[in-house]
């Protein structure tokens, strides 16, 4: 039998007048009727757990209003000890421009996950007895390293691109605190080598490049996309400007691309490099479900987080640069990572629930055995405290989509467009973008719902940019100086 969040919620309502009743009936000291009265008060707000709480403030960025999910982010953890709070908040301030605000609310999470990296006996026990809860969030694997990302990249729209830089560099020390066989993310190595290419360090870049096509390959499909082409073009691009011609003609060949040729570049060119944060990772709800106990020989209620809406589908994007259009791939697939990092963590998370159920069946029994309002305690105290983990970092995008286009140098309209399921598009992000020789020019924008434009506005050359709420916008262009840009002999 299956109980979910809702149900159980109207069951803790429904037994609310019962409750009072039977503390009128069963109470007769005021501190005991006080108590009680207390627990299932607690019973019906611990309804809300966070994935509800998470729906709540995602509710501004669904209806093109990022501004309101930020004031309702902001007024959580005012201490700014909660790392899931914090991630949500560095999040929303950079979908509203605030860079800076973003880095130094997501420096404050990177410095409680290191702090909770130590082993917490007190945690793991409460997990045991009371709830997952009690247990310090530092946030999955996959958004650990996603943190790095996204400071590296409001670095970039800073920029800044050395501080991008130092944070390839710790997030790939973080990988190898993991083990023998770290937990690469190719989304992360991907965004390192551009990273590097774009300051002229062309040996760590075709470094990185090689680790993210590893991922991509042997991964894609489950965690991660299928090898996205863009990554095996600049794989061979960089092959090609190190001179590496027999691993270069291998994996030309291993790619199947025959007539793949690295573009020749000069001081006429740059490079456009488009990254779209599209949609909104999934969010975790709480369930429930009975097992049988062979230790005690009975059905134990056991909550549990889980994934219960199937992935959305999101819209088609694609850039648009003076009249020709170039599809964007999906780099980072992040509802694919949330629900593999779920799935590998449930094992863990039921044998803890199981524990713990079988710990409070045991102390309601024998709490029943010498007193019956002792045993009423526990039981409403074990129904109040059973609830799942629901944590998560729910302002990430569904997807991460990435495209690199060479241009002309001067100034291009750029367009990402939006195509609804039907073809026909369904909402366009502007930018002028000005390529400069031999550099690396960014845009950088969130997206996850389309908004009727306002008619009539119009803009001035000297009027500051303020984020356009429809399309949440984080937009910046940055020119780096890319050293090394060269034409390729062979």
């Amino acid at each position: 039998m299956t109980v979910n969040r809702d149900s159980f919620c109207m069951l803790g309502t429904q037994s609310f007048h019962y409750g009072r009743y039977m503390i009128d009936h069963l109470c007769s000291g005021f501190c005991l009727k006080l108590y009680l009265m207390v627990c299932l008060g607690m019973l019906l707000q611990s309804c809300a757990t966070y994935g509800s709480h998470a729906t709540t403030m995602r509710d501004g960025m669904l209806t093109g209003h990022p501004e309101i999910s930020l004031a309702i982010a902001e007024e959580q953890d005012k201490d700014e000890g909660d790392v899931v709070s914090s991630l949500d908040k560095g999040m929303l301030r950079r979908i509203n421009g605030n860079y800076t605000g973003s880095n130094q609310i997501f420096e404050v999470a990177k410095q409680e996950i290191e702090k909770l990296y130590g082993f917490s006996i007190t945690e793991n026990l409460g997990s045991v007895t009371i709830n997952d809860t009690v247990r310090g969030y530092e946030g999955d694997r996959y958004e650990q390293l996603l943190l790095h990302a996204y400071m590296a990249m409001n670095y970039i729209q800073l920029g800044q691109p050395d501080g991008a830089r130092v944070e390839m560099l710790q997030a790939n020390v973080k990988m190898m605190e993991w083990g023998d066989e770290p937990e690469e993310d190719a989304f992360l190595r991907y965004l390192e080598g551009i990273i590097y290419e774009s300051l002229g360090e062309y040996d760590s870049a075709l470094i990185s490049y090689r680790k993210a096509y590893t991922v991509y390959k042997e991964k894609g499909g489950a965690q991660y996309p299928v090898t996205p082409e863009r990554i095996k073009k600049d794989l061979l691009k960089m092959l090609a400007w190190q001179g590496l011609w027999s691993e270069y003609k291998s994996y030309k060949k291993e790619f199947n691309m025959p007539d793949y040729k690295p573009a020749k570049t000069s001081k006429d060119f740059g490079e456009l490099v488009v990254i779209l944060n599209n949609g909104l990772a999934p969010i975790r709800n709480e369930k429930a479900l009975y097992i049988f106990s062979p230790e005690v020989q009975q059905n134990l209620r056991v909550a549990f987080p889980a994934y219960d809406q199937p992935k959305e589908q999101l819209y088609l994007s694609r850039v648009s640069v003076d009249h020709d259009q170039y599809p964007m791939e999906t780099v980072e697939d992040v509802d694919a990572l949330a629900r593999y990092s779920l799935e590998q963590d449930m094992p863990a998370i039921m044998a803890r629930a199981t524990a713990r159920a079988v710990v409070k069946y045991n102390s309601q029994k024998t709490a029943s055995d010498n007193s019956s309002i002792a045993g009423l305690l526990l039981t409403v105290t074990n129904l109040v405290t059973e609830r799942a983990d629901t944590r998560s970092w729910t302002t990430l995008p569904q997807e991460i989509q990435l495209q690199r286009i060479l241009l002309p140098v001067g100034e291009h309209n750029v367009q990402i467009q939006l195509l609804n399921r039907a073809g026909q598009i369904a909402d366009i992000i502007d930018e002028t973008v000005v390529i400069k020789p031999e550099k690396l020019s960014f845009v950088i924008k969130h997206w996850n719902t389309p908004v009727p434009k306002s008619k009539n506005k119009t803009k001035s050359s000297g009027e500051p940019d303020i984020p356009n709420p429809g399309l949440q916008a984080s937009v910046a262009q940055l020119a780096i100086d890319q050293a090394g840009f060269r034409g390729i002999g062979k």
